[in-house]
Parts: C-alpha cells; sequence; structure tokens
C-alpha cells in the first residue's frame, strides 16, 4: 500500500536494506520472478522488458515490498532511460523521511521532464505524484488526493489508479476505535475493486491492511487466504495475512502462514546470496510465530520461535543493537505470558558501547519490569514498591531524546512503552496491597496509554493492562465490571487460549458456573494442541471434570484439582 512507503515505518529487527545507500541506477538487476501477482499498467515505452519490470514493481509496491519494487523500477528505467513512469515508481518507492527527500525530488523532476508526449492518464499519474515527493504525505495530501480523483475521474476503468488512491487514504483508526481520516473513503473504493478485480493481489492486500485493526477484520479473512494463492512468494504480503488470521482467532492457520513468510524470505536471500538482515518480513513473521504459539498455549514451540530468531541476530556481524533487543524481548514475552518470571528477567543482553539510548531503554525497562513481576507474584512487596520506581524513572529522559528517523528505534516510542509498563506494573502492585480505588486509577491509565502508542513504535512488553484490571476487579469483588473487560479481550483475540481463561475465572468468581464451563471448553479448544504439563489445562479440565463435563474433557487425561484452586487469583 502506497501510504506504508511513504510514512514512518515500524522499527525493524534491522533498521536498514541492503540498498539504502545506493543510487537508483546503480541497483543490481533483479529477475523477474513469478508469483507475485498480475497487476498490470500500461506505459508508453517500446521495450517488452521495461514493461515487464515495470509491472513487477508495481506488484510489489502494492503488496508492501518497497525495497524489491525498486529495484525493478530501477531496471526498467535502465531498460527504457526514456520510460518516465519508471522515475515515478522510484519516486514512490525510495523510502520515507527526510533522508531520501532529495532523492524522491530528483526522480519524480526526471519523470516531469519525460512525460511530455506520454498518455494522458501518465501524465497525470506523475503531477500527482509531485505533490508527495516534493511536500511530503502530510503537506502534499491534499494534491496528491484531487489529482488521483482527477485521473479516477477521468480514467474511471484504470483499477491501479483506484488501488493507489485507496491506499494512500487509508490511515487506520483512532484510540477510541473511530476510523482515521479518509478511512471509510478508502474502504468503499476497495470494497467496489474487490467486486469488479477480484483476482488483484494488490486489492486483497489494501484489503487486509485497512481491515486487520478494524471492529471487523473478519470482513477480509477470505482476502487474507486468497493471498496465499496470489502472492505465494512475497513475504510482505503474507505476513499481512497471518496478521489478520490472528485477529480473528484462526491461530493455526495464521501460524501456517507465518511459517510460510519466513521460508519465502529465505528463499529471496538464497537466490539473491544476502544476509539474513535484509529479509523484508521475516523477522516481524518470527515475532508473531512467538505471540500466535503463546496463544495456543504452544509454551515449547514459542520458545524455540524465539530462540531461532535470536540465533539470525547473533549470526550477524557485527550485531545491531536494535535486533538483539528485540529477539531478546520475544522471549522474555513468552515467559512472562506464561509466568516465569525469573526466566523473563535473565535476557543476557550485552549491548556495545556505541548502542543508541533507545536500545539501552528498551533493555532496562524489559529487565526491570519483569524483575517486579517477580517481586510481586512471590510477596516482595517493597521490592516491587522500588522497581516501580525505577520505570517511573526511566521514561522521563527518554521522552525528552530526539526523534529517530526510518526505522531506527525512537527513544520517545520506547517511553511510551515503559511509561505504560510502569503504570501496569503499579496498578496490580496497588490491587495487591488492598488499595483497589488506586489500582483501578492507575490501570485505567495504562489501558489508555496502551490505546495510544504509536504503531510504528516498539509492541508493549508488559501483561495486556485490561488483563490485570480485570483480575484487580476480582480481588476487590467486582466481578460484574470484569466480565465487562475479560469478554471484551475474548471479542478482540478470540483464538488466544489466555483470554478465554481469563473469561472462565471470572464467571467462576461470580459464581456463573455454566458460563464459566463455556469459557473453559473454548480454552481447551483453543488449546488442544497445548503442552500437556501446563498447569492451566489442568484447571480446566478439574472444573469441567467437577461440573459434569466429562465429555469436554474425556479426550486427555484428567488431574483432578479442587475448585479452590481457582480462587488464587494473580495480579
Amino acid at each position: 500500500m502506497l501510504t506504508r512507503h511513504l510514512r514512518a515505518e515500524e522499527p525493524s529487527l534491522f533498521p536498514s536494506t541492503p540498498w539504502d545507500d545506493v543510487p537508483d541506477l546503480e541497483l543490481p538487476t533483479p529477475p523477474l520472478h513469478e508469483g507475485l501477482g498480475r497487476a498490470h499498467l500500461e506505459v508508453s515505452t517500446r521495450v517488452p522488458l521495461a514493461q515487464a519490470y515495470f509491472d513487477q514493481g508495481l506488484r510489489l509496491m502494492h503488496l508492501g515490498w518497497g525495497a524489491e519494487a525498486r529495484r525493478s523500477f530501477a531496471e526498467a528505467a535502465r531498460r527504457d532511460p526514456q520510460l518516465a513512469m519508471a522515475y515515478w515508481g522510484l519516486a514512490l518507492t525510495r523510502g520515507a523521511g527526510a533522508r531520501f527527500a532529495t532523492d524522491r525530488a530528483d526522480a519524480i523532476h526526471k519523470a516531469l521532464t519525460l512525460s511530455e508526449g506520454t498518455s494522458d492518464a501518465e501524465q497525470r499519474y506523475i503531477v500527482a505524484a509531485t505533490f508527495l515527493a516534493d511536500k511530503g504525505p502530510a503537506n502534499g495530501r491534499h494534491g496528491f488526493v484531487r489529482e488521483m480523483e482527477a485521473l479516477v475521474d477521468n480514467f474511471p476503468e484504470d483499477a491501479e489508479a483506484r488501488l493507489l488512491l485507496a491506499g494512500f487514504l487509508s490511515d487506520g483508526y483512532e484510540p477510541d476505535g473511530r476510523p482515521g481520516a479518509g478511512q471509510p473513503y478508502a474502504q468503499a473504493l476497495l470494497r467496489e475493486l474487490l467486486r469488479t478485480h477480484p483476482h488483484h493481489e494488490g486489492v486483497h492486500h489494501a484489503w487486509v491492511q485497512v481491515m486487520v485493526e478494524s471492529a471487523r477484520p473478519e470482513a477480509a479473512l477470505e482476502s487474507a487466504r486468497r493471498l496465499r494463492l496470489l502472492a505465494p512468494r512475497v513475504g510482505t504480503a503474507l505476513l499481512g495475512s497471518g496478521r489478520l488470521m490472528l485477529r480473528t482467532g484462526h491461530t493455526r492457520e495464521a501460524r501456517e502462514v507465518l511459517e510460510a513468510v519466513v521460508a519465502a524470505d529465505d528463499a529471496w536471500l538464497s537466490q539473491e546470496s544476502l544476509p539474513e538482515s535484509a529479509a523484508p518480513a521475516a523477522g516481524l513473521a518470527l515475532r508473531l510465530l512467538v505471540q500466535a504459539c503463546a496463544d495456543a498455549g504452544r509454551y515449547g514451540e514459542a520458545q524455540a520461535w524465539a530462540r531461532r530468531l535470536r540465533q539470525r541476530v547473533e549470526s550477524m556481524t557485527p550485531h545491531s543493537g536494535q535486533a538483539l533487543v528485540f529477539a531478546a524481548g520475544a522471549l522474555s514475552s513468552v515467559h512472562l505470558r506464561f509466568g516465569f518470571w525469573r526466566a523473563a528477567a535473565d535476557l543476557r543482553v550485552e549491548l556495545s558501547p556505541e548502542s543508541s539510548v533507545a536500545e539501552r531503554g528498551l533493555l532496562t525497562g524489559m529487565e526491570t519490569y519483569a524483575r517486579g513481576l517477580r517481586a510481586l507474584e512471590t510477596g516482595k512487596l517493597v521490592e516491587a514498591e522500588r522497581v516501580c520506581d525505577e520505570l517511573d524513572a526511566l521514561h522521563p529522559p527518554l521522552s525528552e531524546e530526539r526523534k529517530a528517523e526510518h526505522r531506527l528505534l525512537c527513544p520517545r516510542d520506547v517511553a511510551r512503552v515503559v511509561e505504560l509498563a510502569a503504570c501496569e506494573l503499579r496498578g496490580a502492585l496497588e490491587s495487591r496491597q488492598g488499595d483497589f480505588a488506586r489500582a483501578e486509577a492507575s490501570l485505567i491509565k495504562a489501558m489508555r496509554l496502551e490505546r495510544r502508542l504509536r504503531a510504528p513504535g516498539p509492541s508493549a512488553f508488559s501483561r495486556p493492562a485490561r488483563e490485570t484490571l480485570a483480575r484487580s476487579r476480582m480481588r476487590g469483588g467486582r466481578e460484574d465490571k470484569a466480565v465487562e473487560l475479560a469478554e471484551a479481550l475474548v471479542k478482540e483475540r478470540s483464538g488466544s487460549g489466555h483470554a478465554w481463561l481469563l473469561l472462565a475465572e471470572v464467571h467462576v468468581a461470580r459464581g456463573s458456573f455454566a458460563e464459566a464451563a463455556s469459557a473453559f471448553a473454548s480454552f481447551l479448544d483453543c488449546w488442544r494442541d497445548a503442552d500437556p504439563q501446563l498447569p492451566e489445562l489442568r484447571r480446566a479440565r478439574a472444573f469441567l471434570v467437577g461440573r459434569g463435563g466429562v465429555s469436554v474433557a474425556a479426550s486427555r487425561p484428567v488431574n483432578v484439582i479442587p475448585l479452590r484452586a481457582l480462587e488464587n487469583v494473580s495480579c
């Protein structure tokens, strides 16, 4: 989607691509690939290979692989130096931020120079792109949208124009769930494209990206599945499918797709003889695989994926501090999710003296938070209080640092996730101390901070604030309020066994045993392939046997434990 090539990028495992500093026309020639889709835009060239490479660049741009799209556009320009639209593509895929502003401007001005004598549609494409290349996506938004609307109006059959406009307009959702400016307009364009171009890979990818964070992600599930057939070799496209499947509760299918992302990236790296740091999607796919396995109760497999991620990072020379911290955080999050606090705090990362403030801050935050949880869960409340103070002191200096550009970890984003962790931990501590009013205030603040985290920032390393608030309300005897939070979590993450387990425990605390049995059954369904030794499984089966639900648990051996064990609610 166009907006992803022009706006702030997520800080990736590796903060640079292999050809960031290579001029456009010196990029290595890519092969022409199969399995990238069918997008086609007729351009003014008499060189068949120039058209073929342009179309390949267009397909890759639609599918979110900007660096490889740039290589294809560059080859199209070499094959036909007079092809204006090749430079149009180079301007749109050069990269976000001020670092590449001059390169973007040079490319679009070259396109303008060559555009005389091209078709009216091509000239309109180029003029529209000048607003973005010269002014940036924020200042150039109005001009770009107006020019693209004129293009769509004059050429209503041009699916590529409508798709590029929709991809630029899609602007996500506000923290309160309201669509961003242009989002409904983008959705209307894409719904029509889905009807008229059901085999266009870019349309399905854009629809997945638009809907994944909406309240109705299931509306794009069919598109997520279609992408596996339309673009099986593009990891960035498959990554979007995997994320949406996770969101809609199709955890097993999500794991299959995310494994395909890693395989597709590795195949490309081998073909191009590139290091693992060049993989466009494998790093994030491995982190999502860790999450997917945790949702399914596959603790051992989640650790294996996290360690595989760490191995990829450590195989690189020199090591990237950002990559080391992200990889360590993936393994730490697994241990936290299953309550192994000592292991979560043991990150074993040695950063170089040249590491950035953001890298050191994120690492310290993760270590400190895990140490605080360990103190809290072992009843060392005074020590937990000291850790809360340490976290409170950590985030203000980070928020005062300069912003980072491109895909580097930004200190201000790290400050936000550290502040969130500090609020969540303090709320849990106040709940354990019996001060439920203060705990409520702290955890509501944490929820608000959680909703306001910027998408390009690092993911939160703390427990979901709503989970902690729900358990705090259970401790304080406010089970009816706790159940609202648990039900919201289940609605958002229907494939997460942890969400279903929380809902079941809230129902037990309320005395709603029929509802608890149903939630425990859903939990067991989510965890049907879980590691058998996990205590959560024993608790669920014991409850179902005790309530007469033998048929639900009959397929597995049951270690019966007293119902009172469910009363030990952790914060």
